[in-house]
């Protein structure tokens, strides 16, 4: 069996992004396979934990994908900061080909076109994907996923960070499907009576709405801040309210476009152009919207950029929806990519992103804790990918062991198996299955 077959039938998708099925990136061909261990995002420690604790496991798995896609270059982007993790890696790396690329501790050096342009000094073609120009990128959790893929282990637990104001901020494993509540007092408890947790991080995650809502092959870390916090109320803006902050208070300063990672690279992207599309009619908007196409959504704009704390990056997502619903969502627009003479002077300090986010207090270590986590109950959504839903492949009150697969996709669609994450019994089925513990 291929390595593509076994990486498919285990149901694993990109651990550090939007899901993407890992198993039709190894049937491509490339030149360089680049694991992505360059975590950025403040008080998220999920990656660097795994490779202190799981390097030889990720070296396995890179070398293997890269046999799969016929690479010959293979490197690992990680921040220079992460020591004793670059240690594990250079001792699981040793006799290998594989490259230990150090990155300084700027945000977002996570960033796909970031650590593609860095490694390879390639650009990615505006609104490609590395495959364009020979490479391949997978998150470190993936690349050991790989590894256990190989041995025939499937997805079931999810690596995440769980910090911010708990007692215990820790990293570890924990099966998919449990709930945010849950997982929350695993780590002791918020230390606020009135508090909010965020989703794989403060800049491009997402604010949780249900802390009853489970956790996914995607979750990256949960991060609990007081409701009171200005992240919090940030997030919790209504779009429209943002719209007309905007509208009248944008001077078209074009900080927001000047400290743009994306733009830094050299492509075309501007939100204070975005931002006037707000103040324009109908006929006017979708000139400005298309300033916003190669938007990243990293967040800079909005979180650090703007001196007036208006929501350029939202102004980009919004501009970005109403292209695509009018059918006019095509680059067309410049591909001669050349960084900017600034770019590396231009850099944003996570320290100094943390200090603007008000959130230095809550950067604690969140070390590694190994325990397995039993819950009674877990609720595994037919869709934690980019595709269509897995199909169930269970009925109700089928009694279902760990790793067992329990929804799969038609052949020809694209997504990814679903496997039991404990073994129990078939409780509901919808949009979720559900397994409760016998």
């Amino acid at each position: 069996m291929s390595l593509a077959e076994q990486v498919k039938q285990s149901g694993i998708v990109g651990a550090g992004g939007a899901g993407f099925p890992t198993h039709i990136k190894l049937n491509a061909k490339a030149e360089w396979y680049l694991a992505n261990g360059a975590e950025c995002e403040p008080l998220m420690h999920k990656d660097r934990e795994l490779m202190l604790h799981f390097a030889p496991e990720i070296i396995h798995g890179l070398k293997l994908a890269a046999e799969a896609v016929g690479a010959t270059k293979m490197a690992i982007g990680v921040k220079a900061k992460n020591k004793t993790a670059i240690a594990a890696l250079e001792a699981a790396a040793k006799d290998t080909p594989v490259q230990i690329v150090q990155f300084g501790d700027y945000y977002p050096a996570g960033d796909e076109y970031e650590l593609v342009y860095s490694i390879t000094n390639r650009s990615i073609p505006p609104a490609g994907i590395p495959l364009d120009i020979g490479v391949v990128v997978n998150n470190v959790e993936t690349l050991y996923q790989i590894h256990q893929a190989s041995n025939g282990v499937p997805v079931t637990d999810t690596f995440l960070t769980i910090t911010g104001m708990v007692r215990q901020p820790m990293t570890r494993r924990v099966p998919i499907g449990m709930s945010v509540s849950e997982l929350i007092e695993l780590a002791g408890g918020s230390l606020a009576a009135d508090f909010a947790v965020m989703d794989s991080g403060l800049l491009m995650g997402k604010l949780i709405a249900d802390l009853n809502q489970p956790v996914t092959k995607t979750t990256g870390g949960l991060i609990v801040l007081p409701a009171s916090h200005e992240l919090i109320k940030r997030y919790s803006t209504p779009e429209k309210s943002m719209s007309r902050i905007g509208k009248s208070a944008c001077d078209q300063c074009s900080f927001c476009t000047e400290l743009c990672p994306r733009y830094l690279l050299g492509y075309d992207v501007q939100p204070h152009k975005v931002m006037r599309s707000l103040g324009f009619s109908l006929t006017g908007a979708p000139l400005w919207n298309r300033y916003a196409l190669l938007c990243c959504g990293c967040g800079l704009c909005t979180l650090y950029a703007c001196p007036e704390s208006l929501f350029p990056r939202e102004a980009c997502e919004k501009g970005i929806e109403d292209l695509r619903n009018a059918g006019n969502a095509k680059w067309e627009g410049s591909h001669n990519i050349k960084p900017h003479p600034m770019r590396n002077a231009r850099r944003v300090p996570l320290k100094r992103l943390m200090n603007k986010l008000g959130i230095t207090q809550y950067d604690a270590h969140a070390g590694w804790i190994e325990d397995e986590v039993l819950p009674g109950r877990v609720v595994l959504p037919l869709q934690q990918h980019i595709g269509k839903p897995a199909e169930p492949v269970v009925k109700m009150g089928e009694a279902v062991q760990k790793g067992q697969p329990i929804a799969r996709m038609p052949d020809g669609q694209l997504g990814a198996t679903i496997h039991a994450s404990i073994s129990g019994k078939i409780t509901q089925i919808d949009s979720a299955i559900t397994i409760e513990k016998d």
